[in-house]
């Protein structure tokens, strides 16, 4: 293989991976499933069915974890009370329950407060949807939960922002500008050290 052909493979390489890692995954509570190329499919990334592993959630002071791979983002999360298998409409026509973006990649916590949504109540079946843009379509997870008011086996450890931001935090949109040129930075000078050493190799 020619030096240029080299080159052009790692560079092809390099930008397929760069593309990849900019989804996003839900972390917690546990999601349906996850499949990166299904993770554009409304309502739930092609998981459609309700698990069987529900996790009790507060309907106060909870959240969901997320992982980013974009250094700029909004998101979208909707509450849907059906206990059934809740189909495509139900998901359009639920309201959201939280809104805002993030200028960081890496971990994000999204709170959410669920007590002053109707047929909300403790022991309530329900399912959350998660929806993501990081400027490239929008991006969907569900994970599948039973209200409460105090859950013990909530896990609050958990809600981390990359950031360093207070993830207890009372506004759904944090103030990233900083930590967004920062993370792209670093995303930059990983993705520009990587062709500087393909060319050295092929050298």
């Amino acid at each position: 293989m020619t030096r240029i052909g080299f080159f052009a493979t790692v560079v092809a390489g390099l930008t397929l991976l760069q593309s990849v890692s900019a989804h996003y995954q839900l972390t917690y509570p546990e999601s349906r499933g996850f499949s990166e190329d299904n993770e554009p499919s409304a309502p739930c990334g092609g998981f459609n069915t309700v698990s069987s592993n529900r996790t009790q959630f507060p309907l106060k002071n909870g959240f969901v974890e997320i992982n980013s791979g974009h250094t700029s983002y909004s998101y979208e999360i909707k509450l849907v009370t059906n206990s059934a298998n809740p189909s495509a409409s139900d998901f359009s026509s639920a309201s959201s329950v939280a809104k805002g973006s993030r200028n960081y990649p890496g971990e994000a916590c999204l709170p959410i407060d669920l007590s002053n949504v109707s047929n909300a109540s403790a022991g309530t079946n329900a399912t959350i949807q998660v929806i993501y843009d990081g400027g490239d379509g929008s991006l969907y997870q569900c994970v599948d939960v039973t209200l409460a008011e105090n859950p013990s086996n909530f896990d609050s450890n958990t809600c981390v922002n990359a950031d360093g931001s207070d993830p207890t935090g009372s506004s759904s949109v944090a103030d990233g500008d900083n930590s967004g040129a920062s993370g792209l930075t670093v995303a930059s000078g990983v993705f520009a050290a990587a062709i500087a050493a393909a060319i050295s190799i092929a050298a």
